[in-house]
């Protein structure tokens, strides 16, 4: 195959779990042409055809021209388990020390390339790609202060509200006894006569 000669690579597998066998680089946020690199022979992208240095001009028809690196990552895994590529053969020099530099190769803060071995493979199933936030985690967050209120909540003006003093409970009172009560408003059974109170059953 001639150095910058265009070719269409079609990429099936049966399921996620299966990695295309391939790493993608480069991207116009590096100033390179998308390009792939690690490609394994035995992989599904090696017995397709596909090869290091293979630039990329499209994914499933769609042009790649002037994409970032993510923009193209987000595609194929989007693409899911059937990819087409069209590649120009052997546009970039792999090996260069200037294309590594570029695309950060050996930089541990930096990974730029599409490594589908790292990729969970049920990503693409259930609600895995919702960045959902719970509605109450919303509502701790502003009353902690981390996010602010709502502006119908924020708006609203301070209610002043009447100081709550502290009140001493009542002493409890005493039991009841026939001696609280006044001489006269005792019964007659009750009035003392002559010098004892006590009085025989029946005794007026």
């Amino acid at each position: 195959m001639a150095s910058g000669s265009s070719d269409l690579i079609r990429l099936r597998r049966h399921d996620t779990a299966t990695p295309w066998g391939f790493r993608l680089q480069g991207g116009r946020d590096f100033g390179l042409p998308l390009f792939i690199v690690n490609v394994s022979p035995k992989g599904i992208a090696g017995k397709a055809g596909l090869q290091n240095g293979d630039a990329v001009l499209q994914i499933c028809g769609t042009s790649v021209a002037g994409w970032t690196h993510q923009q193209a990552k987000n595609e194929l895994i989007r693409a899911g388990n059937e990819v087409d590529l069209c590649v120009a053969r052997g546009m970039v020099n792999t090996s260069d020390p200037k294309v590594k530099a570029a695309c950060g190769v050996g930089q541990t803060d930096k990974r730029v390339e599409l490594d589908e071995g790292s990729i969970n493979p049920h990503m693409n199933e259930g609600t895995k790609f919702r960045n959902v936030t719970p509605k109450t985690y919303k509502i701790l967050e502003a009353q902690l202060g981390s996010e602010p209120l709502p502006p119908a909540v924020a708006q609203q003006p301070a209610q002043n509200m009447a100081p709550v003093y502290s009140q001493q409970a009542p002493a409890q009172a005493k039991p009841s006894s026939i001696f609280d009560r006044k001489k006269t408003e005792r019964s007659d059974y009750l009035v003392a006569q002559g010098n004892t109170i006590q009085k025989s059953y029946g005794e007026q």
